[in-house]
């Protein structure tokens, strides 16, 4: 009796917390539903061409809705195809977040 109470007692907060809990798809949608009068925080053209070619679409299609700027670093969220994406800059290189340049996998 003392085995079950104890795996009992383990076992449910394990598969209560083991859940994933899903990101809400209308906070999503509007992270990129901007007003016509919206500007962007900075002008980064090198930002923009990098995005809209490892996206595939013009420049004019991106939009940069957050910047955090550091000395040699950054922290940007941009709009593709009403769809936030972030970066991020570390020395001159611009990388797509959680995307590593060092993993070389075939």
């Amino acid at each position: 009796m003392k085995k079950l109470i104890f795996t009992l007692m383990f076992a449910f907060p394990t598969l209560y917390f083991a859940q994933e809990e899903k990101p809400k798809e209308s906070q999503i949608a509007k992270e990129c539903d901007l007003p016509k009068d919206f500007k962007e925080p900075i002008k980064n053209n090198r930002l923009k061409k990098f995005v809209a070619i490892d996206n595939g679409v013009s420049e004019k299609e991106v939009i940069i809705i957050r910047a955090q700027n550091g000395f040699g670093s950054g922290i940007y969220t941009v709009c593709v195809k009403q769809e936030p994406i972030q970066y991020q800059k570390m020395g001159t290189v611009f990388m797509r977040e959680g995307k590593s340049p060092f993993n070389n996998a075939k």
